[in-house]
């Protein structure tokens, strides 16, 4: 199926314009089936167009450009022209390979600079523990981009070790955590995956074609905190912090004329008060009094059980 949908997408590109009947008979399959190879394609990101009637046909949008990664155009100048010599032994393979390198050629852009373009930069560098961490997602960017299935080691959080085959649609950070969002072949559904719990990952050889899939996780495995809303006095030092975790709007100065003060609703539990801690000496509860006393109650714990 994959050499089918390569070459239909190829065949749109070089002629502009086919009809599904010329597709059918090229590819030897059936009409219907180019029509379900044009929805596949479309899912993919391909933008591909249908016009009825006289002088119709299916159509390749002229902003589709096929990889720019790999040859700049003095490179396929120089390709072509050896694919073009009377010298080739396989004159049918040649004349083919010649013919979708034109297609690129025609299709890239004349200048020739250095194009660099990456969906994700992942750069954890606060201790070396973060390496793994960082070839892991990069990893799952490279299947991501490429299309290809996963073998991975999962470890869920009841303790549990499962080896799965996934199809990786996209990352997701959350509350400090990266997750890849994937189809699992195990369960026959999408779900989420921690990264940092994957400890073993390999590809399988096999590819996916991306199909259309709605948000369907949660990351809440326990009843979600209630609420508090929150407002703490921050030293100049803290600033920054502060902006980042509740908001550059919700951080203003205080009538001190030196200090700042920083609100916000947020879940009232262990997390928001590590966060709080965290602040150090650059941060001081002003309400509610629930959370001063359950920072000073964690607080307290930590010391106890380090004397």
């Amino acid at each position: 199926m994959l050499d089918k949908l390569l070459s239909m997408t190829i065949k749109l590109i070089s002629r502009e314009k086919m009809t599904a009947t010329e597709l059918a008979s090229e590819l030897e399959i059936s009409i219907r089936t180019v029509y379900r190879y044009i929805d596949v394609l479309s899912s993919a990101g391909i933008p591909l167009y249908c016009r009825r009637g006289n002088g119709g046909g299916i159509m390749v949008g002229k902003e589709f450009r096929l990889p720019a990664m790999f040859l700049n155009r003095e490179e396929l100048d120089v390709v072509i022209a050896a694919l073009s010599s009377s010298e080739m032994k396989d004159v049918k393979t040649a004349a083919g390979a010649r013919d979708k390198l034109i297609t690129m050629k025609d299709r890239r852009p004349a200048e020739s600079k250095p194009y660099y373009n990456e969906n994700y930069i992942v750069e954890n560098s606060d201790a070396e523990s973060n390496a793994s961490l960082t070839d892991k997602i990069n990893t799952i960017i490279d299947a991501k981009r490429s299309r290809k299935t996963m073998r991975i080691c999962y470890h869920d959080y009841r303790g549990e070790t499962t080896t799965r085959d996934i199809d990786p649609y996209c990352l997701v950070y959350h509350d400090g955590c990266w997750y890849a969002y994937s189809f699992c072949h195990l369960r026959r559904q999408m779900r989420l995956f921690k990264i940092a719990r994957i400890t073993h990952m390999t590809f399988t050889g096999g590819v996916f074609i991306p199909e259309s899939r709605g948000k369907s996780y949660n990351f809440n495995l326990t009843p979600p905190a209630e609420k508090a809303q929150i407002t703490l006095k921050i030293a100049p030092e803290g600033r920054y912090d502060a902006e980042d975790w509740l908001g550059v709007e919700n951080v203003k100065p205080s009538d001190d004329g030196i200090n700042f003060l920083a609100t916000g609703t947020v879940p009232a539990d262990a997390a928001t008060y590590a966060k709080i801690i965290k602040f150090g000496k650059s941060a001081e509860v002003v309400s509610p009094p629930s959370v001063k006393r359950a920072v000073i109650g964690m607080c307290e714990e930590f010391l106890s059980a380090n004397k």
